[in-house]
């Protein structure tokens, strides 16, 4: 869908939605409403608290999208993803793209790059995509850390810092039980493997202090 598209559909201007496509300006609640109508709940689930989050306009989607195909990353190998970030990604990727994405996952050079890839992966369709989510995350502990420190700070928003030390030990996080009602929901959502798999494991690190 183009941003002109866009703007018709959730009755905000073109030029608004362009600033908060590109981080210019913040959604407002009104705004979110309107985009979820339009393009579903998941699509504007809170972003992470890094600082620095990779977010594309359509034109440097179209950009990314023609490096991967040809087996560059480009900013994928240094920059955390924005959730809509994936979601975008996902919506569009190609079959070689795809391809490009599930090698990175597992052998990506850096832990952000096989970090973002899985992320992508993980909102594809289809079984190779959700099994070769499990096993990245069952097997690679650096983007395991990156993953459940992801959910840490969308569920919570504490700061990045803290929520990687949640992800290292989740009995340290704060507000377990506020955050295991929202784990517990997180964990049987249909949509992600990735976020169901990171949830579940946060759960089963939280039984120490969920007990007392």
């Amino acid at each position: 869908m183009s941003l002109t598209q866009m703007a018709s559909s959730v009755k905000f201007s073109k030029s608004l939605l362009g600033m908060v496509e590109t981080g210019q300006r913040t959604a407002s609640v009104d705004l979110v409403e309107a985009y979820e109508r339009v393009l579903g709940v998941d699509m504007w689930r809170k972003d992470i608290t890094h600082s620095n989050l990779l977010i594309l306009t359509k034109a440097s989607r179209a950009t990314l999208l023609a490096g991967v195909e040809q087996g560059d990353p480009g900013p994928l190998r240094t920059t955390p993803t924005a959730h809509r970030t994936d979601v975008s990604l996902g919506n569009v990727v190609s079959d070689k793209a795809a391809e490009w994405f599930r090698k990175w996952a597992v052998d990506g050079d850096t832990a952000t790059l096989r970090t973002n890839s899985l992320s992508v992966i993980a909102k594809l369709p289809g079984k190779q995509n959700a099994d070769l989510v499990v096993q990245v995350l069952e097997n690679d502990p650096k983007v395991r850390r990156l993953v459940v420190a992801s959910e840490i700070s969308r569920l919570t928003q504490v700061d990045w810092k803290t929520a990687l030390k949640g992800a290292d030990d989740p009995t340290t996080i704060p507000e377990p039980r506020k955050l295991a009602a929202k784990l517990a929901k997180g964990a049987i959502n249909p949509k992600g493997t990735e976020s169901r798999w990171a949830c579940t494991y946060l759960l089963t690190g939280l039984v120490p202090v969920l007990g007392r």
